[in-house]
């Protein structure tokens, strides 16, 4: 039915800047050149320098070790990362993901922009696979996220991923935003639940199709790791006051239950198959626009090199139940 949307329409613009999956432009003038987008490939260069900052809440402080087996530049397709881990345990059952895996034979990336070339180098995922090869002694690495996309692209993602990879088979995933965006107006007004239950049905079905039994392989464990949706604002929603690049003028109004809503959809979906929900959100809070330094890069949407670092820092505890080097 027609609304005025009024105050609310605008501030539905405000949300832009807090999702971390922009569209074509990815980090604005902070941005230390974006990787090749399509079908999940990654540039023909690798980043494996430090972010500049310590890492404040995932580890000790430094660079990010740069990894010791060889890594090799991907260009959408498998990419060996030496010849270590080519274990197969049993067949994923659904049971909760332990804290801390003892072997991992393969990455794949899933998603969105933050997996794809989105704010300023070195990428989360580069550093992750980095530092889970160093840690495990190799691996072999797939990145088919896809900047622009929502949850309902998941399944197709996961459908151009090869037939079988060493396992356990780890899967990070950030989806999500790119959704929330689409659907401004619904949010805002809080007539967004038909969205919300399409978002649970895309996480489920893409789910699915990951945990089938010998989806990568007789035998192959598959343990997926699936982050939220963060607020650049800390739950300010004052987008249009921080000269974020398309909020210009929209007024200040808190954030949070929008987020709260949506990130609680993500979490279900995600548990309900028995797997890990990453709790981005939380992780990025304080860390905003207004912390120094932040975690974004000037767009308000995409991580700077210090959140790149941080994410990969969140990620690699998430999966190997230690601090990252």
């Amino acid at each position: 039915m027609d609304m005025d949307l009024g105050w609310r329409g605008v501030l539905g613009l405000g949300l832009l800047v807090a999702l971390g999956c922009g569209g074509e432009g990815q980090g604005g003038s902070e941005v230390g050149g974006p990787l090749s987008v399509g079908e999940g490939s990654i540039g023909a260069t690798d980043d494996d320098g430090s972010s500049g900052e310590p890492g404040t809440s995932g580890g000790p402080e430094g660079t990010t070790g740069e990894a010791t087996t060889g890594v090799t530049s991907v260009d959408g397709t498998t990419t060996a990362v030496d010849d270590g881990s080519t274990g197969a345990g049993e067949e994923s059952t659904g049971e909760p993901p332990p804290m801390g895996l003892p072997d991992v034979g393969s990455l794949v990336i899933l998603g969105d922009s933050i997996g794809d070339g989105g704010g300023q180098a070195p990428y989360y995922y580069t550093l992750l696979r980095d530092d889970l090869a160093a840690h495990y002694g190799g691996i072999e690495y797939v990145n088919r996220a896809q900047s622009g996309s929502e949850t309902g692209a998941l399944v197709g993602q996961i459908n151009g991923l090869p037939a079988s990879l060493p396992g356990p088979v780890v899967v990070v995933i950030t989806s999500g935003g790119n959704d929330m965006k689409s659907n401004l107006p619904a949010v805002v007004t809080g007539f967004d639940a038909p969205m919300l239950a399409q978002l649970s049905a895309n996480i489920d079905a893409a789910l699915e199709d990951l945990l089938t039994p010998g989806r990568f392989g007789a035998g192959v464990e598959v343990f997926v790791f699936e982050g939220n949706i963060y607020d650049a604002s800390d739950g300010a929603g004052d987008f249009g006051q921080q000269d974020c690049n398309f909020a210009n003028g929209v007024p200040a109004i808190p954030s949070d239950v929008f987020f709260d809503r949506w990130n609680d959809a993500i979490r279900d979906a995600v548990e309900a198959r028995g797997q890990t929900a990453v709790d981005m959100h939380e992780y990025f809070h304080g860390h905003g626009y207004h912390a120094t330094p932040s975690w974004y890069a000037s767009d308000c949407t995409h991580p700077n090199a210090l959140g790149h670092d941080e994410l990969h820092r969140l990620f690699y505890e998430h999966v190997t139940g230690e601090a990252a080097p």
